[in-house]
């Protein structure tokens, strides 16, 4: 079953007080999603896939490849971008490179790359969409281009979930895990430590 083919294709710190000149500059340091990467190897036993309205049948465990590739990032960057602006942070939009070739210059302070590794798999495939829950974890790698190395790498954990078929499931319930794993970034205070705290509110 090609459903992950599908499924592809298809609390902050809060700012406190008026802050030093030193938090002012911290604020101005800007962000992007640079690179996603799919590590495809997964616990095993850990995928639950059922088939039909009443999920009463097994059904074939999703694809998820057999080597770790690079996706197609522009989906996961609108979300990135959406979660961190929410946040009021410094994001920049439209990457296109991860960590060659960038240096000084304009651009972004820092790059952000995220390695996506699929942790359980508990769904329901139906002609209705998909239900169940996705579970994942994300290595990012934060890059720093004034000193041209990468500066810090963290591992998330997050997961999605949907109680009713969705014609789209397996998207949202990936997008769901992806925007879980950034919050739990930002909850542990990764980001504001190299961009600095968020713009007031």
């Amino acid at each position: 079953m090609k459903l992950f083919g599908y499924a592809l294709a298809c609390a902050a710190l809060c700012f406190s007080g008026a802050g030093s000149a030193e938090d002012a500059a911290a604020q101005t340091r800007s962000i992007k999603l640079s690179k996603v990467i799919l590590n495809p190897k997964m616990p095993a036993g850990s995928q639950h896939v059922k088939v039909g309205t009443i999920c009463l049948f097994s059904g074939q465990p999703v694809n998820f490849g057999s080597r770790e590739r690079t996706l197609n990032h522009e989906r996961f960057e609108r979300l990135f971008s959406a979660t961190m602006s929410e946040r009021h942070f410094n994001v920049v939009a439209q990457s296109s490179n991860l960590f060659e070739g960038e240096g000084g210059g304009t651009g972004p302070d820092f790059l952000i790359g995220a390695t996506f590794h699929p942790q359980s798999v508990d769904i329901c495939d139906s002609v209705n969409g998909q239900k169940g829950t996705i579970a994942i974890s994300v290595e990012w790698q934060i890059y720093d281009r004034s000193k041209k190395q990468v500066v810090e790498t963290v591992t998330t954990q997050g997961s999605g979930q949907l109680v009713k078929f969705r014609t789209d499931g397996l998207n949202t319930m990936f997008d769901q895990a992806f925007a879980a794993c950034l919050t739990a970034l930002i909850a542990q205070g990764v980001i504001q430590k190299h961009v600095g705290n968020p713009a007031p509110q």
